[in-house]
């Protein structure tokens, strides 16, 4: 049996006035505030995924500073589109599930080896790194003023750009592109 709290009974009716329906409709599909905070994360993992494959997809013709401004536009644009997300990655407190954050990780580590050939013990460690540094300026971005996110996604790129650039390193640009593209080398 769950027993619903004031405060969970109150957020659940902000949720529903929000949704512009009723508290009682809220309730025939969600029986409490968890239930919809899992129904969320469901709904936005589903985009954020897709939105990961299309970036490992574009990876492999990026040169090393367009993937890097790619994976923070990217990680920008999802916490635009989804505002809450960062929130609920955290709903319930104690859910933090290592599955979860090794989800992320396995998403920038399929970018990374994408883009570049390296053991995928590498692109796990760097993929940790990234996701690390990301989730930090992410609540910043998220945190900003509007007039102050340009210059927090500006240090966003410059701090993955000086711990990126060594490890994705300089190559020929859009070498892969071109031989897959069946153009030869560049």
């Amino acid at each position: 049996m769950i027993v619903e709290t004031g405060y969970e009974r109150a957020t659940m009716s902000a949720i529903a006035e929000h949704a512009g329906s009723c508290i009682g409709s809220l309730y025939q599909y969600f029986p409490n505030k968890r239930s919809v905070a899992e129904a969320l994360r469901a709904q936005y993992v589903t985009d954020v995924e897709d939105r990961w494959n299309a970036l490992a997809g574009e990876a492999p013709d990026l040169s090393a500073e367009d993937l890097i401004g790619r994976l923070v536009g990217l990680q920008v644009e999802i916490v635009r589109s989804h505002p809450v997300l960062l929130a609920l990655l955290d709903v319930p407190p104690t859910s933090h599930s290592p599955a979860r954050r090794r989800l992320v990780r396995d998403r920038i580590a399929k970018v990374l080896l994408a883009h570049r050939r390296m053991p995928s013990v590498a692109a796990s460690r760097i993929a940790s790194v990234v996701q690390q540094v990301s989730r930090a300026l992410l609540t910043l971005y998220a945190q900003a003023g509007a007039g102050e996110k340009p210059a927090v996604m500006e240090e966003f790129k410059a701090i993955l750009s000086a711990y990126l650039l060594p490890k994705l390193g300089p190559r020929a640009s859009g070498f892969r592109g071109a031989v897959r593209r069946g153009r030869g080398a560049v």
